[in-house]
């Protein structure tokens, strides 16, 4: 029909007040009673206007009045996903995976999606290598990744990488994905030309510059990691971690005001964070303010989310010694 192409053309445009307008006359000269297409399209902005629950009965008009459109279960599915009901889309999708005349990348790789949320990885995985043998695409690629990973299929997902590479060798997301895996199985050597691979594909891949400087500050290489924490803060990328390891880099470098000024940046963005407060008190100590040292100590360990009783120790031995430097010299720094 000439006005079910008309509203889909409004429909792409973003043009929903002129959608709405046309539906409501189609109603009125069909008694008040919508076509299934405008129903569908009147669901489609729902949608999009973020109103998730009345594009799902909309939806579901449209499946009642025809049960055999496998694209309308698509959309419901789509919607639950947005609202978390994971079950619910994996039982929308496998029906709509039977009615589809075909197999269908984007159901294939929502019900991956699905899996994946439910840490259903086994099934996840299953959808994932269906996809693949319909479309090469990096985000299966990087999902199938995830998912061997979570397996502990650790060779697997290297070989995984290493295929999406070929395929898209370009990609400086899928380098640096595959670098924080070389880093996380301290391949460090891996981990380092794949990161500078991401970087030289794409300058402002800041995630890529994080771990670079992780990985030579892991390696004593201090100057270095300096270099790339300072590169990705003068690029107005701030984060309490960012700052708490740029603190302690030049915290080893016994350059404690810098590494004072650069922590309590850090607590300003997280005061939470038992990472920072902890550090912190390492550089109070340094700078012999044991009363602060003490108090940031205590805060460490109230915000702790480790339930390590080593750890409580060692902090309550630090804080301990503090006292005792404090009752001794009768300064309260």
């Amino acid at each position: 029909m000439k006005t079910n192409w008309l509203l889909e053309f409004h429909f792409v445009r973003g043009d929903f007040i002129l959608c709405k307008k046309i539906i409501e006359d189609l109603s009125k000269k069909n008694g008040n009673r919508p076509t299934e297409f405008s129903t569908y399209i009147l669901a489609r902005m729902y949608y999009a206007e973020g109103k998730i629950q009345e594009a799902i009965q909309l939806f579901q008009t449209c499946y009642a009045q025809n049960p055999n459109n496998s694209g309308t279960l698509q959309e419901i599915a789509k919607c639950l996903i947005a609202q978390g009901r994971y079950k619910k889309a994996i039982e929308a999708l496998t029906h709509a995976k039977l009615l589809a005349k075909q197999p269908d990348f984007l159901i294939l790789y929502d019900l991956a999606c699905c899996n994946a949320n439910l840490k259903q990885y086994d099934l996840a995985e299953e959808s994932c290598r269906e996809a693949l043998r319909i479309c090469k695409s990096k985000a299966v690629y990087k999902l199938l990744a995830a998912c061997l990973i979570h397996q502990n299929k650790i060779g697997d997902a290297i070989e995984v990488f290493r295929l999406s590479l070929r395929l898209f060798p370009k990609s400086s997301q899928l380098y640096t994905t595959f670098g924080k895996l070389c880093a996380d199985m301290n391949f460090d050597d891996d981990a380092l030309k794949t990161l500078k691979a991401a970087i030289k594909l794409n300058d402002n891949n800041v995630v890529a510059l994080n771990e670079l400087a992780v990985l030579h500050q892991k390696q004593d290489e201090i100057e270095e990691a300096i270099s790339f924490y300072r590169n990705i803060l003068n690029r107005d990328m701030e984060s309490a971690s960012i700052y708490n390891n740029l603190g302690m880099c030049y915290f080893y470098k016994d350059k404690f005001v810098l590494a004072l000024t650069c922590l309590l940046k850090a607590r300003d963005v997280d005061p939470t964070s038992s990472e920072t407060l902890f550090n912190l008190g390492l550089v109070f100590a340094s700078l012999h303010q044991y009363c602060s040292a003490a108090i940031h100590w205590e805060a460490a360990a109230v915000f702790s989310t480790k339930t390590n009783n080593s750890v409580d120790q060692e902090i309550s031995n630090l804080i301990s010694a503090c006292l005792s430097v404090i009752n001794e010299d009768g300064t309260t720094t």
